[in-house]
């Protein structure tokens, strides 16, 4: 396998239903990447690439695309801008809505900003996405940093959501913002 660690490649089973994701512990966690690795390819690919795999996932689910909305915000923040931009989105896109995530980051927490899956409401996004028994076939986020800001790993879950079949939707596409 390349650099791609086995869950980053999709190729970890998701867990048992019921059972609540938590991130690794601090003294666990890889240490901070002090730039975000940029990305293999360029936005444009990028973009093109993620509405291929959202026109996939909305082929597959029918005339509705169920998704959760999902928000990242700092210490103190507040996730009710994010997640009114990303309803707004879902709902000009008719994408229907059915719970929405917020992960809070911690101060200095920047290995749960780069890897998401290490992020609790992320990682249960993915549980719901991966779980055939869950309506959830995608999520909207309001940005492609709300996913992570690091360009591999960026990747890494657009070829998961690839591989699944599920949909990534970004009301700001991917911008750096």
């Amino acid at each position: 396998m390349s650099t791609l660690t086995r869950r980053q490649a999709g190729l970890v089973p998701p867990p048992p239903a019921g059972r609540a994701l938590s991130p690794r512990a601090p003294e666990l966690r890889p240490d901070p990447v002090p730039d975000a690795t940029p990305p293999l390819k360029d936005p444009r690919a990028l973009a093109a690439w993620r509405a291929t795999i959202n026109r996939t996932a909305l082929a597959r689910s029918g005339e509705n695309l169920s998704v959760v909305l999902y928000a990242l915000i700092r210490p103190g923040g507040d996730p009710h801008d994010d997640l009114a931009d990303a309803r707004s989105y879902a709902q000009a896109e008719r994408l229907l809505v059915v719970d929405q995530i917020v992960d809070t980051l911690g101060h200095h927490d920047q290995a749960c900003e780069d890897d998401p899956t290490l992020r609790r409401g992320y990682a249960r996004a993915l549980h719901l996405l991966g779980d055939q028994s869950s309506p959830v076939r995608g999520f909207v986020a309001v940005s492609r940093t709300s996913v992570t800001p690091d360009g591999r790993l960026y990747e890494a879950q657009l070829a998961l959501h690839a591989a699944r079949g599920t949909a990534l939707h970004l009301v700001r596409g991917e911008t750096g913002i």
